[in-house]
């Protein structure tokens, strides 16, 4: 694969205490945030009615992909999207599963519509007039090295910018033992190619290599580390903390077993 360059142009965050990319990076160089007692987002882009229907992983994405898009200084109706959540809504899929395995088989019409994998992406483009392309991805434990390729390659072949938005909230009770995550964890990020990107924003090339390469271990503090070891979407973070490192340091991701997703920071 002739390598791809790119630049960043804003982020968003939130999960973790954390409520915006800034408290991440607090977060992320080993400082600490107070626990606001928020069960969650409420993201203004939805309207009201809408919002106190949603679920908590479409307010996750939706909030975080606001932050990027403000931070970025695009017009999210007219920014192309990938969402991605690794584990989707499983709490509305235990829901489905136990409401069809009893007598009364009557879903809430508002719960299956929610159920879908591409819920999130729908809230956001309805909610911002968005008539882009809105890809929404699923690859478990691979899903950001996976959603990074995807994106990475329709921003280069479009050379347009592009918002990809992470997602996973906690695990159902009945399918934590095989989930194990209890975090609520999303990162959006706004890139765009090198080539019509403002120059004073972070650039990074990105390629794919036959190897075999595990996740790096990470080293942070805590829930922080809890949370990128169990919660699938989490797996952003070594590239978030290469977002903040100098230039020239690099990053190997797995996108299977014998191939690899390379991310060098240039500046």
């Amino acid at each position: 694969m002739k390598p791809i360059s790119f630049s960043v142009l804003g982020v968003g965050a939130w999960g973790l205490n954390a409520r915006n990319w800034e408290d991440l990076r607090t977060l992320l160089v080993g400082g600490e945030l107070a626990d606001d007692g928020s069960k969650g987002p409420k993201p203004a882009v939805i309207p009201a009615n809408e919002r106190r229907r949603a679920p908590l992983p479409v307010r996750l994405a939706v909030e975080a992909s606001s932050q990027a898009c403000d931070a970025a200084d695009v017009d999210p109706a007219e920014v192309a999207c990938v969402f991605v959540s690794g584990l989707g809504d499983t709490a509305l899929t235990d829901y489905m599963c136990k409401v069809l395995a009893s007598d009364n088989k009557a879903l809430s019409p508002t719960k299956f519509h929610n159920s879908v994998h591409n819920a999130a992406a729908g809230y956001w483009t309805i909610s911002t007039g968005c008539m882009q392309a809105a890809n929404s991805v699923a690859g478990f434990n691979e899903s950001v090295s996976l959603t990074l390729l995807e994106a990475l390659t329709q921003a280069e072949v479009e050379q347009r910018a592009l918002l990809l938005t992470f997602y996973d909230a906690p695990a159902s009770a009945v399918l934590k033992p095989l989930l194990k995550n209890d975090t609520s964890f999303a990162t959006s990020i706004v890139i765009a190619p090198t080539a019509i990107a403002d120059p004073s924003a972070s650039r990074f090339s990105a390629s794919v290599s036959q190897a075999s390469v595990d996740w790096p271990a990470g080293n942070w503090r805590g829930e922080l580390q809890a949370c990128y070891e169990t919660n699938p979407v989490a797996r952003i973070l070594p590239f978030l903390q290469l977002l903040m490192s100098g230039e020239h340091d690099t990053l190997a991701m797995p996108l299977s077993g014998q191939t690899a997703l390379r991310v060098e920071k240039l500046s």
